[in-house]
Order: C-alpha cells, then structure tokens, then sequence
C-alpha cells in the first residue's frame, strides 16, 4: 500500500491512502485527483506537488508536473512527504495567447476610424492605412499560429496573466499607437510631399516588414516541429536564422518592429511597444539560452550561435 503525505501552507496536512499499489502503479494525475477529493477547491491545474527529497538541476524540490508518470517515475516511495502549493485559478495558454491577440485586429482600426472625433476631421494619409493594415494582418497571424500552430510546455498559466496581457497588447497597440499615430499630424494634409508619403518608402518598408512576418512564422512552424512527447529527448531547432541566433523567432519578431519604427519615422507609441516587447523577449531568450546549455552539449547547441539578434546579443 502506498501511503502520502500532503502539507500546504495554511491547510491542515492529509495522507492520502493507495490500497494495494505499488508506487509504479500511482500516477501524478491519480495523485492530483485524490488531493482534489479532500481539497474540493484544488482541481488538478491548481495543484503544483513538488518532492522535497529529491533536488532538480537547479537544486530546488523536483515538480511532480507530467499526468502520465508514476510516483517512483520521481522517485517517489510508499511513505513520502509532498508539498503541494495552490497555483490559483488558471487558464490555458493557448487561450492567454488568443485573448491578448484577438481584440488588436478591432481596437486599431476603430481607433483610426473613430479619432476624427478626438483631433477634429481629417483626411487619413497611405501612410496611416498602411500601418493599420500591416498592424490588422500581424495580429490576426499572431492568433491563427496560436490557434493552429504553437503547442504549449506548460498546460495553463494563472488566470490573472490574461488580464495583464490583454492591457499590455489592447492598451499599447490599439490605445497608445492610436493616439499617437492616427493624429492630424500624420494625415495625408501634414505628410504629402514628405518621405513619409513617398511611395517607395512605404512599399521598401512594407516589403521588409512582410518579410519578416513570413520568416517569424516558418521559425515557429519549424519549433512546433520539435515538439516531442514526453518522455523522449528535447530536439534544438535549425534552418534559416537558427544557425547564428538560438531565439531566430524572437529576432525577426524584433526586426519587424523595427520596420514599424523605420515606416512611420519613429511613431512614439510604436517605439513605446518595440522597447517593452525587445525587453522581455531578451528575458525569455536568455532564459531558453540557458536551458539549451544544460540541456545539450554547448559546444554542440548554442555552440557560437547569439541568443537574440545577432551580433549584438
């Protein structure tokens, strides 16, 4: 029989019973559904079950985090001592993804068409038109490739992350660039005659944008291909931009905001999005930077490849 002790902080500590079982035969998700019958709050993607006698590479408690694996999967005996921490309310991230996308592809172009009533009349320059639509077309790419193309290491994520984004990308790219792009002051009236209503700067720019959007997309098509089941050795990723940045994805996501800042003569509100969009793919670069070290044969992957945008970093 197998015989588990569960403590939380501000819950008294229970034991669970698994009549004639042997740790191999418990699995994770058996264990997170008998924590649920005695905690009726705790459903299984509150729950994050750590084992304090066993220390992962970080030399922190071991997460006991994949459904399928058994007990002694983690080296988990018939009287062991869990932790369990309550994760609060979740949502899965493919649904945070397409939260924080879906509402953009709206807010943007309802703030251009309804901002007459903030500046006074107006006529929209190409210029204007052009960032809308390239703005409408990156976002509904973002959502189609999380409907349909990104797959997830991790199940759900804490609900409140949703709000937290959906400000970030509804309040900085439908609010903020649509105050300060979609004003008098870049009308067809105040731009004609500049390089800012020259058609071939729009084209070269809009063409190098494109670009970017297609190469971002066959980056994350190509990292959705390495996604292995579980239990089977992590893949690196390779091809075009792979060889010289580790994080090729966020790089072209980050030239394409540059074409953003470079198209409209650097638009406050689009420079505002490229630096705090630039600051946390560097966190997350240098975050699976990291994890591709411990993971493979750094000579191998990264080997001299940049983590982000070559050759700067």
């Amino acid at each position: 029989m197998v015989t588990v002790t569960i403590s939380t902080k501000g819950k008294p500590t229970i034991d669970l019973d698994f009549a004639d079982k042997h740790p191999k035969d418990v699995t994770i998700a058996q264990l997170k559904d008998a924590v649920h019958t005695k905690f009726r709050k705790l459903v299984p993607n509150r729950q994050r079950i750590t084992f304090p006698d066993k220390l992962d590479a970080r030399g922190k408690p071991i997460a006991l985090v994949d459904d399928e694996k058994s007990l002694s999967d983690y080296g988990v005996g018939q009287a062991a001592t869990l932790r369990l921490k309550d994760l609060g309310a979740q949502t899965s991230y493919r649904n945070l993804y397409l939260w924080e996308y879906v509402g953009v592809p709206f807010l943007n172009p309802l703030f251009l068409h309804l901002s007459p009533l903030i500046w006074g009349t107006y006529t929209p320059s190409t210029l204007q038109l052009t960032v809308r639509n390239l703005i409408v077309l990156h976002f509904i790419k973002r959502f189609l490739e999380s409907a349909f193309v990104h797959s997830f290491s991790r199940a759900t994520v804490p609900r409140s992350f949703v709000y937290r984004n959906v400000a970030y990308y509804w309040g900085i790219v439908g609010l903020l660039i649509g105050l300060t792009l979609y004003r008098p002051a870049y009308s067809a009236e105040a731009l004609k005659g500049s390089l800012l209503d020259n058609p071939t700067w729009i084209k070269a720019w809009s063409t190098f944008i494109i670009i970017t959007e297609l190469l971002n997309l066959y980056a994350h098509i190509h990292l959705a291909s390495l996604r292995q089941p579980p239990g089977k050795p992590r893949k690196f990723p390779t091809g075009w931009g792979f060889g010289v940045a580790v994080c090729a994805n966020y790089w072209y996501e980050i030239l394409g905001l540059i074409g953003l800042i470079g198209i409209t003569g650097g638009d406050i509100g689009t420079i505002v999005y490229a630096i705090i969009g630039s600051y946390f793919m560097t966190i997350w670069a240098t975050g699976k930077y990291k994890r591709y070290k411990r993971e493979f044969d750094p000579k191998v992957f990264p080997g001299k490849r940049y983590k982000l945008f070559p050759p700067v970093y």
